[in-house]
């Protein structure tokens, strides 16, 4: 062995183990801010990555190990067992079963600023969709979704709506009442988000109407780009999650729509904890719905943030993630069976 082999094998392992030592450093900054999230505006945005951050700790992991660094392979497990555990966790789901009619309902964020939703209007009107909720539905998009006109029989009436209405739905149902959510914070900023719609509706050729059937939420808080953004949506969805809590005993409800919120962060689960709403996707860890579409071709990088969730006495049938559609984000669908 020449002194140079002598002297480089414990330099190499000097070296491994500080690189190792950052990479924890790094994760442990992460998980802590994370841990604070429901205080802590970078601590939430976090968790829109946290798939990314579980990953990011069995790498280190494999590291230390391929390294011989055994404690520090140790500490990185223990993150990875931190950070993983709200992916794999068991979540609270809907009835198992249900004997009341059934439906299709479905969320899709349109993406407003594009010019062409041919795919979207195909996909649209050829899915079996009962009930369809939309996001970022400017008047430019609104003029061309004629063929949501025709195939629809009811939306939501043009006074209410507005020229812009940001925020819309689409049903084969009748609707009984349109309405949006009182008291809900809006952000006067550049950017989507707008007031969250009630409706009540009624099944077709249904003629007793003393109460719905179904009340639906549709909802599209500002995304949280900024602190003040941050702060606006998590009081939207706290309005929100008040105002479900408060409907009638006995009546099912769907809430849909683009959160804006990943299923890890703890004002998603503050929101099911107020509502007393099920997520329809049925894990801890549904497939991404937003996504960028510079990427798109390669990956589909990004967060779980449009959701559909229902009264615990509704069964989900089949819940899935829909195809792309020209939008930067997945429409979501769910097969229910209401009580």
């Amino acid at each position: 062995m020449t002194a140079f082999e002598f002297s480089a094998t414990p330099a190499r392992r000097k070296l491994s183990a500080s690189l190792t030592s950052a990479m924890l450093m790094a994760i442990a900054t992460a998980t802590l801010a994370r841990f604070n999230a429901d205080t802590f505006y970078y601590g939430d945005l976090l968790t829109f990555f946290l798939p990314a951050l579980f990953g990011a700790c069995l790498i280190t992991t494999l590291v230390a190990l391929i390294a011989g660094h055994r404690i520090l392979a140790a500490v990185a497990l223990g993150f990875a067992l931190l950070n993983g555990f709200p992916l794999f966790q068991p979540i609270e789901r809907a009835a198992a079963s249900a004997d009341g009619t059934e439906l299709r309902v479905a969320t899709s964020n349109v993406l407003g600023n594009r010019s062409d939703y041919g795919d979207l209007l195909a996909w649209s009107t050829n899915s079996g969709i009962d009930i369809l909720g939309q996001q970022e539905v400017s008047g430019y998009a609104l003029r061309r979704f004629g063929a949501l006109r025709a195939h629809f029989p009811s939306t939501p009436p043009a006074d209410l709506l507005g020229r812009h209405p940001e925020v819309t739905a689409w049903t084969g149902w009748r609707i009984l009442k349109a309405e949006h959510v009182k008291n809900v914070p809006i952000l006067p900023v550049f950017g989507w988000g707008g007031a969250p719609l009630r409706l009540e509706l009624a099944p077709p050729g249904v003629t007793d109407t003393k109460q719905p059937a179904l009340v639906v939420y549709v909802l599209h808080p500002t995304t949280p780009r900024s602190y003040d953004q941050w702060v606006n949506r998590n009081a939207y969805l706290e309005v929100v999650a008040k105002a479900i809590a408060a409907e009638p005993k006995g009546i099912p409800i769907v809430a849909m729509g683009d959160f804006n919120t990943p299923t890890w962060s703890p004002f998603f689960q503050a929101f099911l904890k107020t509502s007393g709403l099920v997520d329809a996707s049925g894990t801890g860890w549904p497939a991404t719905t937003r996504f960028s579409r510079r990427f798109a071709k390669l990956v589909h990088f990004g967060s779980p943030v449009d959701h559909i969730l229902v009264s615990r006495d509704v069964e989900v049938q089949r819940f899935e993630v829909g195809p792309d559609i020209g939008s930067d984000h997945f429409p979501v669908v769910a097969d229910l069976r209401l009580p």
